[in-house]
């Protein structure tokens, strides 16, 4: 370890580690400090059943290749390995139909809906149409989510969205019920796409916020699904961007806690390592900027010190809203693949490879009306039950049968829960400490609530293994209230207003210091690290890269699927 570096980055997950192999790439001294003995968090593959069964503790549904960084850092060639089917999400209902959606072929999407909805295809189409034309989709995803937020990017952005056929004038205005509504007619495609939106991130409740979800939907769901694994479990993914980081040379340096980053005279200096460290108490400058891949009140409350904020930014920090976006999850092994009583149906009508190679199945709620119980449940802390599961149903092994040993299937099942629970039913509960005491009891009804629609989860489990919220952050202090996102997102946690209003991130009030937390919420798109990156770069002069010069959002997904000979197609029908 070097006494100073150009860059210093706090924390290894995924942002933290593409922003320094970018900075890296452009021929920076860079170093990364990670709490844990293991970078990567929150996209962690473990073995928490039994030998060989490979549980994705957090990310599982990969987008890496919608950002620039999976190519410009090299994914592949530093051992990134996807596997994808083409039918990447499914919404069963209980009358055996189902909502679809294809990976990469919108027509194969637009016959699958014409089933259910032939109106709300033809709008589909006629969506799908305008955005295939003249680079839209890939203008509006890298305009509007992978630059800095800006008023210039926002415009862009927002008038590709209101040209678009079918879009409400005044959409946002709205919540995402009123878009839905306007837009589409069958109350199956409705609730398949608000699911899609709470999966994301996105309340549809929310005036603003909830058409934002409404785009995410259509846009990173049924127009470019793009849902994948990789070979091996959710962890390969950090761990090449950890191999891109290490070739372009940087360094890493696990078990190694930040206890404090260094202020002077409104400055970020450098950081100093905790007294727990493999390197106690070390202290390191960073010459150039300091990087927090931490979310936001670890970030300024317990790093930086209240004492270097003013009264508004303390102020801002405190109140940023963590609890929105909280999972529980069931992980099972299984004897024998998942089967959804929706297979019948779409072995006779649709495509019998749906029953093979479906990654994503959603279920829980049949109308509209019923997904609004989410938002009464989180406001009172109240358990769902009936359990919501809009988040996801995933099946990894149809995808990647290597993540769990011969004749045995993985599955994982995220239901949308509060954190701070209150209560069950006519049940007190006294806070988060509760979930240990309850976590196999509301296993049990998010299980029984899978069986109304896929019953064999009954005769082929072998062993099943709960995750609650509270242990999201016992694994990762970082991520307070048990979220997955870095925090929801509202009115004061979006765009240029994330983290919080006058942050500038992925700038801060501290002057060399910046945050991976931007725009939206996190994920593996890394678009928090690309945005991150891009704007050190251009502070410190060094963007004007040969190989930087190309490639925006989606591109790396079009690529991927001419060299594998797949038909991307986005209208054109």
């Amino acid at each position: 370890m070097k006494d100073s570096y150009d860059v210093v980055v706090v924390g290894g997950g995924l942002q933290g580690l593409a922003s320094a192999a970018y900075l890296a790439k452009c021929g920076l001294s860079v170093a990364v400090f990670e709490a844990r003995n293991e970078v990567g968090t929150h996209c962690d593959t473990e073995e928490v059943m039994r030998p060989g069964v490979k549980c994705n503790l957090q990310a599982t549904a990969l987008l890496p290749w919608a950002s620039p960084a999976y190519e410009h850092l090299e994914l592949e060639r530093f051992g990134y390995e996807p596997k994808q089917g083409g039918w990447g999400f499914m919404y069963s209902f209980k009358d055996g139909t189902a909502l679809l959606i294809h990976n990469y072929d919108t027509e194969k999407t637009y016959n699958a809906w014409k089933l259910i909805s032939p109106q709300d295809a033809e709008t589909f189409r006629d969506i799908c149409n305008y955005f295939g034309k003249n680079d839209r989709l890939v203008d509006f995803m890298h305009e509007g989510f992978y630059r800095k937020p800006s008023p210039e990017s926002f415009v862009k952005a927002v008038r590709i969205m209101e040209e678009c056929p079918h879009v409400p004038t005044g959409w946002a205005e709205m919540t995402g019920y009123h878009v839905i509504d306007l837009m589409f007619s069958d109350e199956r495609i409705k609730v398949g796409l608000i699911s899609l939106m709470v999966s994301m991130g996105a309340d549809p409740w929310l005036k603003t916020i909830g058409p934002l979800g409404v785009v995410m939907a259509m846009f990173t769901g049924p127009a470019v699904s793009m849902l994948s694994t990789a070979k091996g479990g959710s962890h390969l993914l950090p761990h090449s961007v950890y191999r891109a980081l290490i070739h372009y040379g940087g360094e890493v340096f696990q078990s190694s806690p930040v206890d404090k980053i260094i202020v002077e005279n409104g400055t970020a200096k450098g950081v100093v390592l905790s007294e727990h460290s493999v390197y106690p108490s070390r202290k390191v400058m960073a010459n150039k900027a300091v990087i927090s891949d931490l979310t936001v009140v670890p970030t300024f409350l317990w790093l930086v010190g209240q004492e270097h904020l003013s009264p508004e930014v303390a102020m801002a920090v405190k109140n940023f809203d963590y609890e929105s976006q909280v999972l529980f999850t069931n992980y099972y092994v299984l004897n024998e693949p998942l089967r959804f009583n929706a297979f019948d149906w779409t072995n006779k009508h649709v495509d019998p490879m749906i029953e093979k190679e479906l990654f994503m199945g959603t279920f829980s709620v049949e109308t509209e009306r019923d997904t609004a119980r989410l938002q009464t449940c989180i406001t009172m802390g109240e358990l769902p039950d009936p359990p919501i599961v809009f988040s996801g149903c995933f099946r990894p092994t149809a995808l990647d049968p290597t993540q769990a040993p011969d004749g045995m299937h993985t599955l994982l099942i995220w239901a949308d829960v509060p954190y701070n629970i209150r209560r069950w039913g006519t049940r007190k509960l006294n806070g988060p400490d509760d979930w240990d005491g309850i976590r196999e009891e509301y296993a049990d009804r998010v299980e029984d609530k899978l069986a109304e629609y896929a019953p064999n989860i009954k005769t082929a489990k072998v062993e099943r293994y709960v995750h609650t919220p509270l242990d999201i952050t016992r694994r990762n202090q970082s991520m307070l209230m048990g979220t997955w996102s870095g925090g929801g997102l509202n009115y004061n946690q979006w765009g240029a207003g994330r983290p919080f209003p006058g942050c500038g991130a992925p700038r801060t009030p501290i002057g060399n210091l910046y945050i991976t937390e931007v725009n939206i919420t996190r994920g593996t798109w890394m678009m928090g690290a690309y945005v991150c990156a891009e704007t050190v770069a251009e502070d410190l002069g060094i963007r004007n890269q040969p190989w930087w010069t190309k490639t925006r959002a989606i591109e790396p997904y079009m690529d991927y699927c001419r060299r594998k000979g797949l038909n991307f197609k986005v209208g054109g029908f």
